[in-house]
C-alpha cells in the first residue's frame, strides 16, 4: 500500500458553557478577533503549528494538526490561555475529532475518465469542467482522485478509517486497470 499522509485534524472540545468573546479578546495578546469577518476569536501556535478557534458557544475547535497528539496538545494550550485570561472552562470535557484529512500518490498518473466509467456510478462524482479530479464517496468517507496520481481522503473521523478508505480505493483502481 501507499503512504498515507495526514494534511489535518479538525477536533473540537466544548470546554465551557459561553464565553464573551470581545472581553475575551481584550486580555488575549496575541490572538484575533475580528467579528466582520469570523464570530470567533482564533489563537494561533507555532509548536504545534495549529489554529484554534474559540466560540461564544464555548466551543474550541482546532484545526491544522498532523496528529491526534498535537491536536490534543493544542485545544490544552487554548483551554489554559484562556484561564490565563481569567474566563472559567469546565474540569473534564471531550476532545472530538470532527475530521481527518489525509492524501497519498499512488506514484503513477490515472486515467479517471475509465475509472469513472469502471467505478460504482452511485458512488462517483466526474465532471472535469467543473473540478479537476474525480469525487468518488464511501459510507464514511470522500476521496477526491487526481490524474496526476495523488488522492485526498476527507471525511473521516480516525487515521484508520482514512488508511481503510485509501487502502480501498487503491484496491480498486487496481482491479479495474487503471493503477
Amino acid at each position: 500500500m501507499t503512504d498515507v499522509v495526514i494534511e489535518n485534524i479538525v477536533a473540537s472540545a466544548q470546554v465551557s458553557n459561553g464565553f464573551d468573546i470581545e472581553i475575551l479578546s481584550e486580555k488575549m495578546p496575541g490572538s484575533s478577533y475580528n467579528p466582520d469577518e469570523f464570530d470567533g476569536l482564533t489563537m494561533k501556535f507555532d509548536q504545534p503549528k495549529v489554529a484554534v478557534l474559540v466560540l461564544s458557544t464555548g466551543k474550541l475547535i482546532c484545526t491544522g494538526g498532523k496528529s491526534i497528539e498535537e491536536t490534543n496538545i493544542s485545544i490544552e494550550k487554548g483551554v489554559k490561555k484562556i484561564k490565563d485570561a481569567g474566563a472559567g472552562t469546565k474540569k473534564t470535557y471531550k476532545i472530538e475529532v470532527e475530521n481527518i484529512i489525509a492524501s497519498t500518490d499512488f506514484k503513477k498518473g490515472l486515467n479517471l475518465e475509465h475509472a469513472s466509467k469502471s467505478l460504482p456510478l452511485k458512488n462517483v462524482d466526474y465532471k472535469p469542467k467543473d473540478f479537476p479530479g474525480l469525487i468518488y464517496r464511501t459510507d464514511g468517507a470522500v476521496l477526491l482522485l487526481f490524474s496526476s496520481g495523488r488522492a485526498v481522503c476527507t471525511g473521516t473521523k480516525s487515521i484508520d478509517e482514512a488508511s481503510k478508505a485509501i487502502k480501498m480505493i487503491e484496491e480498486k483502481l487496481t482491479s479495474i486497470g487503471v493503477l
